[in-house]
């Protein structure tokens, strides 16, 4: 089973909302700030082809022999003998408390704060979605951090995770 790494909805209101920021290179433009305007378009056009890349091209696939994430030019393979922990974390700076991401680990450590930059080959994370569980827990019997009871950071912090 393949699904992308950010979910579909937020992948299209993300792109709709920044496709809406082209407007102010071509008002740049219009208005004969044409330096300006050009700066503004190339920022906007690498940040666009980020965001594509990422909504679009990244995808965790979840088969019987483990998890691959995939890349628009690489592809990392991580077996379920090797993975020590799966777990719910959030990234803070985007909702926090919101919008959980799963994420696997080679290393068995809880990480419930997370980074998009925090994604190697030992490191995956896609956000969470009831059948990225359901594919999940279709190969991994043990627990997963923060969804089935207490995470490990819940244990020795004593604040609380709420899945939304």
């Amino acid at each position: 089973m393949s699904f992308k790494m950010v979910k579909p909805s937020h992948s299209v209101l993300a792109l709709l909302f920044f496709g809406l920021g082209l407007i102010l290179p071509i008002a740049l433009l219009l208005s004969g700030e044409i330096l300006s305007g050009i700066a503004f378009l190339i920022l906007f056009l690498s940040v666009l082809s980020a965001m594509i890349e990422r909504c679009l091209f990244r995808n965790i696939k979840i088969c019987e022999k483990g998890i691959t994430y995939i890349r628009l030019n690489k592809q990392n393979f991580m077996g379920w003998d090797e993975i020590k922990i799966v777990g719910i974390g959030y990234i803070p700076i985007k909702a926090p408390g919101k919008n959980p991401w799963l994420y696997f680990a080679t290393d068995g450590v809880s990480c419930p704060m997370l980074n998009g930059r925090m994604v190697n080959e030992k490191f995956f994370m896609v956000s969470y979605r009831k059948s990225v569980e359901v594919a999940v827990r279709l190969y991994w019997k043990n627990d997963i951090d923060g969804l089935d009871g207490k995470s490990d950071f819940e244990k020795h912090s004593g604040i609380k995770r709420k899945l939304t």
